[in-house]
């Protein structure tokens, strides 16, 4: 019966994104996005296939694997453009790909598509809101450091923090942890560093000793751009490491070449700047504000963070 093909869908697609937030291995996630993908389009289930290929686009991105993308039909085109349940899961995928591989700009304009599709959604499941609450949320925090519109960002932000505290009271094993990476984040954004690294470190024990994966080595990176900001170049050099290890162990490879990438950059650019703040700073007194104007790169923005 037509019913029972529904609820199929529905736990297939359910299965399968609890999968990847509670960080699944990634190889794992793709071939149960790929038989997904072909039960639904068999069972010309056409929005279910669309929303599901918009989670395998991520999964492939992580890894690094290119696959030619199957022809989109005129239907399919049509759902795009019109289907705000299809929209808004395509948006945060954006979103969240983008962030995961530090693209500001794309960060910012997949973000802003999704606010404006998410209120007149109906189709997406509430857990998968409070999924999406995380990331929207680190996205909001972010821009709200770089960008003149800073203010409304940072509101999203919080709207997000505030989200997830409340998911944490419900259920503090599964989103503890993602609510103090918020909570950093936003002190970040306040300029209270002591309550930041606080929470830097909280987000990071309570992931691993949850054992989400992802979210450890997601935690350590951005700690570690946090501690690179503050001239604390040793520590920001341990937590990315770490993050490349549990990245790895996701099976995010293509996000660990990615990151690598930087982390090298660091030695060319950050040692040498260091040394030379640690000589100004023994030498010229006077000379330290200049110093550190020099180190305070942010996170994303020119060098520090790979695009």
């Amino acid at each position: 019966a037509s019913g029972d093909i529904i609820q199929a869908a529905l736990n297939i697609s359910l299965n399968i994104l609890n999968m990847f937030f509670a960080g699944e291995n990634l190889q794992t996630t793709r071939e149960k996005c790929a038989e997904a993908v072909n039960f639904l389009d068999e069972r010309k289930m056409v929005i279910f296939m669309m929303n599901q290929q918009c989670l395998q686009k991520s999964v492939l991105k992580l890894i690094g694997t290119v696959e030619k993308p199957n022809s989109t039909s005129a239907e399919e085109e049509n759902i795009l453009a019109t289907n705000n349940s299809v929209r808004t899961s395509n948006y945060f995928q954006g979103a969240f790909t983008s962030f995961m591989f530090r693209s500001y700009d794309d960060s910012k304009h997949y973000a802003e598509k999704y606010l404006d599709c998410i209120g007149n959604t109906w189709a997406n499941l509430l857990v998968q809101h409070a999924f999406h609450a995380i990331y929207i949320g680190l996205v909001s925090f972010w821009v709200a450091r770089k960008s003149k519109d800073g203010q409304q960002w940072y509101e999203r932000g919080e709207r997000s923090k505030l989200a997830l505290k409340k998911w944490a009271e419900s259920s503090q094993w599964t989103f503890e942890n993602k609510w103090y990476l918020l909570e950093a984040e936003e002190s970040y954004c306040n300029n209270d560093f002591d309550a930041a690294k606080t929470y830097y470190e909280k987000a990071i024990a309570a992931a691993k000793s949850h054992k989400f994966v992802h979210e450890e080595a997601l935690a350590c990176e951005l700690a570690g751009y946090f501690h690179l900001e503050q001239g604390e170049t040793k520590k920001a050099t341990e937590l990315f490491l770490l993050a490349l290890e549990k990245y790895n162990e996701w099976g995010a490879f293509e996000k660990c070449n990615s990151l690598f990438k930087f982390v090298e950059g660091i030695r060319t650019l950050y040692l040498p700047l260091t040394r030379a703040r640690a000589e100004l700073e023994e030498n010229e007194n006077d000379g330290m504000e200049s110093s550190r104007s020099i180190l305070s790169l942010e996170a994303g923005g020119g060098r520090d963070a790979p695009d």
